[in-house]
Order: structure tokens, then sequence, then C-alpha cells
């Protein structure tokens, strides 16, 4: 009996995530947990006469982690419809992040804002486009 040779198959090629792209999902996976925590902490402080915004502000802030979460997650998996959001989600964040600059709030502020923009600068990067972006060799079976 002949055996297939299995070593004649090329191996196909995978796209290495490049470090850029591991510390954007991770910072945008910070963000994520801070945003659920803050969303579990509101419920927390729902009173009755403002429960509708309480309830409002929880729902919506566990859900925009969720979002960012998964996101993340599928950075890491190298999916290029994750930076879409996380870029939109940063940009958003860097004005946010500003307005809360100036007496007690200032040390949000800059962790905010630093946050934002190393996640955009490392997701934006050039190897994370290509990562992202990668096609597939012509004839590579893929």
């Amino acid at each position: 009996m002949v055996r297939p040779r299995l070593s004649a198959v090329p191996a196909p090629q995978t796209t290495v995530r490049p470090p850029q792209l591991t510390v954007a999902a991770a910072l945008a996976a910070v963000e994520g947990l801070v945003a659920f925590a803050y969303g579990v902490v509101e419920i927390g402080q729902v009173r009755i006469f403002r429960a509708v915004v309480g309830v409002g502000v929880s729902i919506t802030m566990i859900a925009f982690a969720v979002l960012l979460l998964v996101a993340a997650r599928a950075l890491l998996r190298l999916r290029r419809w994750a930076r879409g959001p996380v870029v939109a989600i940063q940009l958003i964040l860097l004005p946010v992040g500003w307005s809360f600059r100036g007496g007690t709030t200032t040390g949000v502020a800059v962790a905010m804002i630093a946050v934002a923009a190393i996640t955009l600068v490392t997701v934006l990067h050039p190897r994370s486009t290509r990562a992202l972006v990668a096609e597939p060799e012509p004839g590579d079976g893929s």
C-alpha cells in the first residue's frame, strides 16, 4: 500500500499579527472593560427620580463596552471590519477627553487622550494596515 506524501502540499500562508495591532487590541479591550465597569456602577446609582436616565446610561455604556470588546477580539483575529469601529470610537474619545481637562478630572483627560491617541497610531500603523488588508496571493488556493 502506497501512502500519499502529505508534505508535498504547501502550507497555507498566515498573516502574522504585528505588535502594533496587539497593542491597539489590548487598549481597546481596556477601554471596553472600563466602559463595562462604568455601566455596571451606574446601575447601582439609579435613583427613582432619574431612573430613565440612569438605566439608559447603563445600557448605552454596556453596549458600548460590548462593541469595543468584540472589536478588540476581532483585531486580534485580524478581521478587517474591526478597524472601523475602533478608529471611530477613538476619534470620539479624543474630544471627550479634552472636555475633561482642568480641575480634578485632568488625570482622566490625560488618560483618555493618551489611550485614544496610542490606539489610533497603532491601529493605523502601516504594519497593522498590511495585516488587516492582506490579500491572498494569486494561486495560493484561498
